[in-house]
């Protein structure tokens, strides 16, 4: 069955095509991510070098064939002294070579390294495989985190034009005796913290922006924010117990904490081999040739060759402890590894029920936030009704006022901790991949994008 997220019939039509828009989306933001961002880069460049590992462990189980050659010219003179033998004057040279093979028959330390690097190279894929779904979460956050923030700019401003509005017609109403003096001081307050709450909303924004162009590397200008309506999906198949299973059999993290115990298992063993005996097979030729010998000519040179073949055996007896220590050392690191795996275990259950109901309570605060917003703006409408007609005063204005505004973050803000609850539920099953933020980017509105200059702008 399929961890991917299917589409209710009845909503298809929302999806919005955006080919051929201008403004920066969530897959366009996630291709540049995927060639800008260091720490993705920096997991690729790990698992490359950890592929190295199994071809350098099994060169050790392959033949070593060496050749080496020489060429030596001696220049020798002897005098001797009491006459019996004659002075020797030679001068000549020697060259020769020689071909060396190894080959193992049996090392048990080498063919359990190899197997160690086997599992070490499949532990570095799927730590890349994890930096990469690490990287679609961290993108997606970072580009909602950027719409949340002009969504919080614009509430903040109209908010802030709204009490703007009241505070003139609290003047006008107090300028008539309509009104006391502390209507307008309540108003004015309120304006007065209106505009802090601006400046803030504009810097975090800022600050949201620098963040996602760490990830991307571009400048953030215009992003497709989210359409007026998007299909609210639950996890499906719609039983934990199976999204469990599911995340126990394929989440990343735990695979790759799996992996290291079989490393950790394989070193071990590789440790033990210290103290089993090995085979090797030896086999040399090996050729000289002199021209002359420092006896003079009388003895001439001469040419010699060399052919052996050997099978040695070696048994460790005593290596002063180093490899007993050694074999200690590995099976505490198995036992740290097996804790590993453990904890992995227990985090990933943790996460994925955590997500499986985090999807399904935020499809529920969506549509509660939502209505919600209905009523503080029926709210508004009604408070603002009873002030023209003096049976209400601004400070009752400014409440409600201040419950839609904040109606409208809650609302905004939940639409967009869904999208990442249901990213974070894939992660958490081991499924997540780029056609899931493909999805989501259907979802999105590029002709209502706004430049950033806008919400930058007094």
């Amino acid at each position: 069955m399929s961890l991917h997220l299917r589409l209710s019939f009845g909503l298809m039509a929302l999806l919005v095509s955006i080919s051929s828009q201008a403004a920066l989306d969530l897959k366009q933001a996630l291709e540049l991510a995927e060639k800008y961002d260091a720490t993705l880069r920096q997991a690729m460049s790990d698992y490359m070098a950890a592929e190295e590992a199994f071809p350098q462990s099994r060169a050790n189980l392959l033949p070593d064939l060496t050749a080496s050659g020489f060429y030596q010219r001696d220049d020798t003179r002897r005098e001797n002294s009491t006459g019996a033998i004659g002075d020797v004057d030679s001068n000549f040279t020697t060259k020769g070579y020689d071909v060396t093979l190894n080959q193992v028959i049996f090392n048990k330390t080498f063919w359990d390294a190899m197997e160690q690097s086997k599992a070490l190279v499949a532990q570095a894929a799927a730590n890349y495989e994890v930096a990469k779904q690490d990287l679609i979460l961290r993108t997606a956050r970072a580009y909602f985190n950027v719409l949340g923030a002009q969504d919080n700019v614009a509430f903040t401003r109209a908010e802030k034009e709204a009490i703007g509005r009241q505070l003139e017609q609290s003047r006008e109403r107090f300028n008539v005796g309509l009104i006391a003096i502390t209507d307008v001081r309540e108003s004015q307050a309120s304006y007065d913290n209106a505009v802090a709450s601006e400046i803030v909303a504009k810097n975090t924004l800022r600050n949201n922006v620098e963040a996602l162009r760490v990830i991307i590397g571009d400048p953030v200008d215009d992003l497709a924010p989210l359409a007026e309506q998007f299909p609210l999906l639950l996890p499906e198949p719609a039983d934990i117990e199976q999204w469990q299973t599911m995340a126990l059999d394929n989440n990343l993290s735990l695979k790759a904490s799996r992996f290291g115990l079989t490393a950790a298992k394989e070193n071990f063993q590789a440790n033990r081999g210290g103290h089993y005996p090995t085979l090797n097979f030896r086999a040399a030729h090996q050729y000289n040739s002199a021209d002359g010998s420092p006896f003079g000519d009388t003895f001439g040179g001469a040419d010699s060759t060399d052919n052996s073949v050997a099978v040695q055996l070696a048994l460790p007896l005593y290596q002063g402890g180093g490899v007993s220590s050694r074999v200690r050392q590995a099976n505490a690191q198995v036992w740290s590894a097996q804790a590993v795996v453990d904890q992995a275990l227990r985090s990933t259950v943790q996460q994925v029920r955590d997500a499986y109901l985090g999807v399904v309570a935020s499809v529920s605060l969506v549509e509660a936030f939502y209505q919600a917003l209905i009523s503080a703006k029926t709210s508004v409408e009604a408070t603002e009704a009873g002030f023209e007609a003096g049976t209400r005063t601004s400070v009752d204005v400014l409440l409600v006022q201040g419950r839609q505004f904040e109606a409208e973050r809650d609302y905004a803000r939940s639409r967009y901790d869904y999208l990442l609850v249901l990213l974070a539920l894939q992660q958490a099953a081991g499924s997540l991949d780029r056609d899931d933020v493909w999805q989501i980017n259907q979802w999105l509105d590029p002709s209502a994008a706004r430049s950033a200059s806008e919400f930058y702008a007094q």
